[in-house]
Formats: structure tokens, sequence, C-alpha cells
């Protein structure tokens, strides 16, 4: 039987986030064919994407967050499925627990519907990288009247 431990997993390999989990997702199914009798065929599932997608976040984890102070300072909690999560002030409303309670990211991987660290920070650097920003950022210069002559 084979098994795939999380620190084996490169979350940074592929350039972009999506193929980094269908790629994962792809070596978690040869792993299942290679070591069950019942071969899964055709198309991947949503069940093997979401677990090749926890898979990438808890190596994405395991790589960026080992600093128990940091963790307790945010409030993070490792969910069922072993991912950290941070607790929000959303906790006693009526949301999903996804949004509850997002998972914990390092501010290099960006992703959607995720907490990501120094988001903030991120944000700002690329808006101020941005020519189009600047220019609708721009205050619009307003010249003084000039005096009218006296005659």
């Amino acid at each position: 039987m084979v098994n795939i431990q999380t620190a084996d997993i490169m979350s940074d390999y592929f350039s972009t986030y999506s193929r980094n989990v269908r790629v994962v997702a792809w070596i978690l199914r040869f792993i299942h064919n290679i070591s069950n009798v019942n071969k899964l065929r055709g198309n991947l599932v949503y069940e093997e994407f979401k677990k090749a997608e926890n898979l990438v976040f808890k190596s994405m984890q395991l790589r960026s967050f080992q600093d128990e102070k940091f963790l307790a300072k945010m409030q993070a909690f490792k969910d069922e499925e072993g991912l950290l999560r941070i607790r929000t002030k959303l906790e006693d409303s009526d949301e999903k627990e996804d949004f509850k309670f997002p998972v914990l990211l390092p501010a290099n991987d960006v992703v959607e519907n995720f907490w990501i660290i120094k988001a903030k920070k991120l944000v700002k650097q690329v808006l101020n990288e941005c020519v189009t920003f600047k220019r609708y950022k721009a205050k619009h210069v307003e010249v003084p009247f000039a005096p009218l002559p006296r005659e």
C-alpha cells in the first residue's frame, strides 16, 4: 500500500492554483488505483478535488506556519481534516462553516475564500504598482482663478 505524506506535496510546483490541485488529484487517483482492486475511471469528481485541495493546503501550512505563538495570536485551530483555520467574529452566525472559519494561508498563496496573512498589505502593494489605478487615484489639479485686469 502506498502512503503519501503532506510534506511530499509540492504545492507551488505549477504556475496556477487550479493546475496544482488538479495534478495532485490525479496523483491521488493513481495511488488509489494501484493500491485497490476497485479502479476509478473517467473524469475527476468533486470529492477527489476536495481531497487534493486539502492536501495542497496542508502542505502550504506545514511549510509556512511553525510558530505556535503566531498561531495562538491569530486564534488558529485545526479542523477535523487537519487544516488550520481562523476564528472570526462570525462564529455565532448562520453562515457556512468555511465562511465563519476560513482556512489560514500564507501571504504569497492568494486564493479566494480563504484567510490570507497580510492580504491588505499585498493588495496595497499590487495597487500601488498598477499604472491604471494610479491614474484613477490621482487628484485632479485645480487651477486657481487668475485675477482680472483692473480695466
